[in-house]
């Protein structure tokens, strides 16, 4: 009897002792869960880190982890964690929509579709999946695809905003302005304090020569811009390269030095603010800001170029010489330079 006792006493320790680990790599990652769903990322990874280490590939401590490192936008960390997860789990749909996401955010629309394609087969991808697989098309600059997925996306979910800001973005590079204008009216009817699809009108309808329309819309983004808590340069940029190229350089200034107050590494702004200043006969703000054009972006043609003629008009005959030629190089190399001086796309 007494053996007996001893015998399932060692039994009962045996099964304790197999039970505590367990109980332990389980309480990890509940833990680990619990910090994730309260946002206290830092605290989140280590925990799912931990479990991960204790028990590899037997939770979804890396798929957690990955979608840690997606909010935080270190999206080449969640590269890695998500590639290890997708490998041992092939068949989790989140995983490998994640990662497809996690590619395109890198800038890598190939390997993205190549996912979302693998994604698709194991669940029907929503209205913003489709989203994203048409920005990977743009990123491509395959609009013609990228229009197909987003009209798509909109009959999947009407109401999605972005899929719809999205679609007139493209079809204004596809110079289908009248669409374009379209999209983001409907936008607007939507979502009234849209500043971008504000903006966005202004450019699809100045791109149809509607000017005065065009600067009635880009006054009222500037008007949503002012109210906001977060700012864009954009409608200050549109609205005060339009000014200046009817003329209104003075106006022109106000509007761009707004906008290189929010964003002072712009080439295109001091290119823009630079050649007001020249209208204005404003010579040495003019090189200044240009100078800084040039500095930030030193393969924009245009700006050597505008750099060129103010030292021109300064006087400064060698200097000019020397942003000529350099126009005329970068010309022959990249031949006809638009870096950075086109309409901006958002």
């Amino acid at each position: 009897m007494i053996r007996r006792i001893a015998g399932v006493l060692a039994l009962l320790c045996c099964v304790t002792g197999c039970a505590a680990p367990l109980f332990s790599q389980a309480a990890n990652f509940e833990q680990a869960m619990a910090l994730f769903r309260q946002k206290r990322w830092k605290e989140a990874d280590a925990a799912f880190a931990e479990t991960e280490a204790i028990r590899p590939g037997q939770t979804e401590a890396l798929l957690f982890r990955g979608k840690w490192l997606v909010n935080l936008g270190q999206f080449p960390d969640a590269d890695q964690v998500l590639q290890i997860y997708v490998a041992g789990h092939p068949q989790s749909e989140d995983a490998v929509y994640l990662l497809a996401y996690t590619y395109f955010r890198e800038g890598k629309p190939k390997e993205s579709l190549q996912l979302f394609t693998a994604a698709a087969k194991l669940k029907t991808p929503t209205s913003d999946d489709l989203k994203i697989v048409s920005l990977d098309y743009v990123l491509l600059n395959d609009y013609r695809d990228a229009g197909h997925y987003l009209e798509e996306a909109l009959k999947m979910d009407p109401g999605n905003i972005e899929v719809r800001y999205h679609l007139g973005r493209v079809r204004y590079q596809q110079n289908q302005f009248d669409q374009a204008i379209a999209a983001f009216q409907e936008v607007l009817k939507r979502d009234p304090g849209n500043v971008k699809a504000q903006d966005n009108l202004g450019l699809s309808l100045e791109a149809e020569n509607q000017i005065d329309p065009a600067i009635a819309e880009y006054r009222k983004a500037i008007a949503m811009d002012e109210a906001s808590r977060i700012h864009s340069e954009q409608p200050y940029l549109n609205l005060g390269a339009l000014l200046s190229k009817a003329n209104q350089s003075e106006e022109a200034t106000g509007c761009l030095q707004k906008a290189r107050d929010i964003d002072p590494k712009s080439a295109r702004i001091r290119y823009e603010l630079g050649k007001a200043y020249l209208d204005l006969k404003r010579f040495e703000d003019s090189r200044k800001e240009v100078e800084e054009a040039v500095r930030l972006d030193t393969n924009n043609g245009p700006a050597h170029y505008l750099l060129g003629r103010i030292y021109q008009r300064m006087g400064k005959s060698e200097l000019a010489a020397q942003q000529f030629k350099v126009t005329d190089e970068l010309t022959r190399s990249q031949g006809e330079n638009s870096s950075g001086m086109g309409r901006p796309s958002k």
